[in-house]
């Protein structure tokens, strides 16, 4: 971009801008397109268990002609299909009425008129004016300024602001905290004034290269686990029918069955090997769930971020706007000379402080602000008639601020700034000596510290150039200034206020054996006292300079607090953890935090005044307060899932094992029925009476505190897992055998066979509910708590009592009326189940925090 004289230039011609804005496109940020509820769908069909039962309806309704049961499993995927996605769109609704960051109007200069037009109409070359209060509509190059300062936190992590002034172009790998001649789009100006030439907008600018750099976010835990366990069970599925037919065909060869029955065993056994009720039961149970916590503050994009959430080991926490509050506060400790035994700071402190100062109703730089509420706390104001008459705005190479005021007394010089530079121009003494000693002390403990000093001044003439301002700028030179022999006010340090909820979330998550890593663009003097404050072990601290030339993977991973560190650090610190096992939560409200909030397993934007749209449309969790306490909540709820959902999958999968055993067993042992279970029963059990205890499962609310459900790390289906819940339905195999096989002896119908199958399957699934809930042994808490999973399963076996009785229903489910024996025989498989499986956990040893 050429230079441009902004005094003397119009800036752009309106037909200029219209073109390059038709060159360079809108000034907006990239937005990714909503997929269409085509595509939605799509993905939610896409499970391997949605397609087995797909192609299982298909054959059944196209090859065998069943209609009831082939309508039964188109059915049963529609209402998977409408709840994730009516779920789905509803989220991304919520989340894009957060707003948006992006300053809506921006100042331009077209035509030699200064304009208010729609930031999106900004073009590179643009000349745009900014002041304190704006957002910056592109980035750009000051061309001058006055005072200038931005609050850059959102891209550099930075709580402090970043003074800016006409400076050459920086190389691209500056840092950006480094580059004082740029302004950066959607940054605040706190303070002064300025012009600026645009230089890239929209997808050009840093904050739309970092929103670019958001594509290929991975699954969370649960859909890992959820898409592999799917696998293993399509694999389960097709191996079991396939052996089903090929026994079945030697007895076609043999004339004992025909051929469609076999083929109608292998249907029943395949769909007995799918659990039809788990994708309705878990989308429904992380529903439910989202909505409790959006009750809370909590929007959840992606269901599966809430499970995931209660599966984390690792937080990595933003320091600006997520453990503090992002506002700078005068600390306690106040250092004044002479005044060491004063309970309240020296008056004269105060109103230094307030001569030095921009603020404005409570507007400025951070510190000017936070200077200019102390002295109000403290009942100071400056006297009435006071004027400025010459300033030398603060600078990163004088780190200082220098103001002369006119005062009763006469001129009085007051400078603000680093202790070392303002105590240098102080007259040398024991007062000078105190104060100097006073300060590593405060810098040890994170503390920001700022000396003041004052002196009367003789006003000299100004010459050309000096940086002076207000109506008496012509009696202010650039001597007067730069005076020393000053009389030192104090000390003053500052810190970033700790969120009230802070400590008190890091505390919670020690307790659920999360380690909090906080990440942050700060010194790393400061980031160490933060940590230190709100609990978190700052050992060791970790530098982006110090990952330089080492294992820097490793640093990574050990690291407890991580400073002045670059969106790629962030990155990498989230592969890192990943790689080594961990599940890693993301915080963070800035733009700088979107690449790591959308590769992390669960990216948590901090949506408070700060959080930032590109943040937001990153992560997979947005807390609309700001507050990291609100997560302690996610985590309860996830953790509460995570058991519900291994809950869901035990009862399920043991259930549809045992279905397979006997089948299978009855192949074999029981010729004459050719099948022990049809197709309609399997589609009965699965879908409507283990579809309704299965969900209640996932509304269940375990006994005790949720953070002590600590996730299993080897996942859901584990060896362990696989190994109970293979037992389990060997177990209620053998008992509904037992019970078909006395029935058979008895001489009862094969009609009257099945049903007594049907019966005691149902009765036996029942009461396994209660044995996958529980966490040790199966009514440790009493049957009657948890009314969600009490009242399904009551509803379930009223439901199947009433079908059995009533001969009407029972036709339609190839069911028929049972002897007392039938039922008696029934009951007792259903009421064996839990005490049998007590057993089974006395019989093998047991980890803590095991899943029972």
């Amino acid at each position: 971009m050429e230079d441009v004289d902004v005094h003397v230039s119009p800036g752009l011609s309106r037909e200029a801008a219209a073109r390059l804005l038709t060159e360079h496109g809108p000034n907006a940020l990239p937005q990714p397109q909503p997929p269409t509820l085509t595509a939605r769908a799509v993905r939610q069909l896409a499970d391997p268990l949605s397609v087995l039962l797909l192609i299982a309806g298909l054959v059944t309704l196209g090859v065998l002609r069943e209609v009831p049961e082939g309508a039964a499993i188109v059915a049963i995927l529609l209402v998977n299909v409408v709840i994730g996605v009516s779920q789905e769109t509803k989220a991304d609704q919520a989340v894009r009425a957060l707003g948006t960051l992006t300053a809506p109007m921006a100042k331009v200069r077209r035509d030699g008129v200064l304009q208010r037009i729609p930031a999106a109409e900004v073009v590179p070359g643009d000349v745009i004016e900014v002041a304190a209060g704006d957002r910056v509509p592109a980035d750009a190059r000051v061309l001058t300024a006055g005072a200038l300062a931005a609050d850059e936190a959102m891209l550099t992590g930075e709580s402090l602001s970043a003074n800016k002034h006409p400076a050459e172009p920086a190389e691209d790998g500056t840092p950006l905290g480094d580059r004082k001649g740029e302004l950066f789009s959607g940054t605040l100006i706190v303070r002064g004034s300025g012009t600026a030439l645009v230089q890239r907008t929209g997808a050009d600018t840093q904050m739309g290269r970092i929103a670019t750099a958001l594509e290929g976010g991975g699954k969370g835990p649960l859909e890992r686990e959820l898409a592999q366990a799917s696998r293993r069970i399509g694999v389960l599925a097709l191996a079991a029918g396939t052996v089903m037919v090929l026994i079945g065909l030697t007895r076609v060869g043999q004339g004992q069955a025909a051929l469609l029955d076999i083929i109608l065993a292998g249907v029943a056994l395949a769909i007995a090997a799918v659990p039809e009720s788990l994708a309705a039961a878990v989308t429904t149970a992380m529903a439910l769930g989202s909505q409790r916590m959006a009750r809370l503050g909590v929007i959840v994009r992606k269901l599966s971020a809430i499970e995931a959430l209660g599966a984390t080991t690792v937080i990595a926490t933003d320091k600006t706007g997520t453990l503090t509050t992002g506002r700078l506060a005068v600390a306690d400790q106040v250092v004044v000379p002479a005044a060491a035994d004063r309970a309240v700071p020296a008056a004269e402190l105060w109103r230094a402080a307030l001569r030095c100062n921009d603020a404005r109703d409570g507007l400025g730089d951070a510190v000017d602000v936070a200077l200019a509420a102390a002295a109000t706390a403290h009942g100071v104001r400056l006297p009435p008639g006071e004027r400025r008459l010459a300033e030398r705005p603060f600078d990163a190479e004088t780190r200082s601020m220098t103001v002369i005021t006119a005062t009763g007394g006469g001129p009085l010089l007051t400078v603000k700034g680093a202790p070392e530079v303002v105590l240098a121009r102080c007259t040398p003494g024991p007062e000078v000596d105190r104060l100097a000693a006073a300060v590593p002390e405060l810098a040890r403990r994170g503390l920001r510290v700022l000396a003041l000093a004052t002196g009367a001044v003789s006003l000299a003439a100004d010459p050309p150039g000096s940086a002076t301002t207000g109506s008496g700028a012509a009696d202010a030179g650039t001597d007067d200034l730069d005076a020393t022999g000053l009389t030192p006010a104090g000390l003053v340090a500052l810190s970033d206020e700790i969120r009230p909820s802070a400590r008190q979330a890091v505390s919670d998550c020690r307790a659920a054996g999360i380690r909090v890593v906080m990440v942050t663009g700060d010194h790393a003097d400061t980031a160490r006292a933060v940590a230190a404050d709100v609990g978190i072990e700052p050992d060791p601290v970790v530098t982006g300079a110090s990952l330089d030339g080492a294992d820097r993977a490793a640093l990574l991973r050990e690291a407890g607090v991580l400073a002045r560190v670059d969106p790629a650090t962030k990155l990498d610190l989230v592969r890192a953890l990943r790689e080594h096992g961990e599940t890693v939560t993301m915080t963070g409200d800035g733009v700088n935090d979107a690449p790591a909030l959308r590769h992390a397993d669960v990216g948590v934007a901090m949506a408070g005044d700060e959080g930032t749209d590109v943040a937001r449309e990153a992560a997979a969790v947005v807390v609309t307060n700001g507050e990291l306490g609100t997560i302690v909540t996610g985590i309860r709820e996830g953790r509460r899932l995570h058991h519900n959902v291994a809950s869901m999958i035990g009862y399920l999968l043991t259930g549809n094992l045992a279905e397979i055993f006997l089948v299978l067993t009855g192949l074999l042992l029981w010729p004459d029925l050719v099948v022990p279970l049809l197709p309609v029963h399997l589609l009965w059990i699965n879908l409507v009476l283990d579809g309704i205890p299965a969900i209640a499962l996932g509304l269940d609310r375990p006994a005790g505190d949720p953070l002590a459900l600590r996730p299993r790390r080897d996942g859901l289906l584990s060896r362990p897992a696989v190994t109970r819940i293979a037992a389990r339905a060997l177990l209620i195999g053998a008992l509904v055998f037992a019970t078909v096989e006395a029935a058979r002896h008895l001489g009862w119908s094969d009609e009257q066979v099945r049903t007594q199958a049907v019966l005691a399957l149902v009765f036996a699934r029942l009461t396994l509910a209660y044995v996958t809930r529980a966490r040790r042994w199966t009514f440790e808490h009493g049957w009657w708590r948890g009314r969600a999973v009490l009242t399904a399963v009551a509803a379930t076996g009223a439901l199947q009592v009433l079908v059995t009785l009533v001969p009407a229903l029972g036709a339609l489910l190839a069911l028929t009326t049972l002897p007392p024996l039938g039922w008696a025989m029934a009951l007792a498989a259903g009421l064996a189940t839990p005490f049998l499986c007590d057993l089974l956990r006395i019989a093998r040893p047991r980890r803590p925090q095991a899943r029972a």
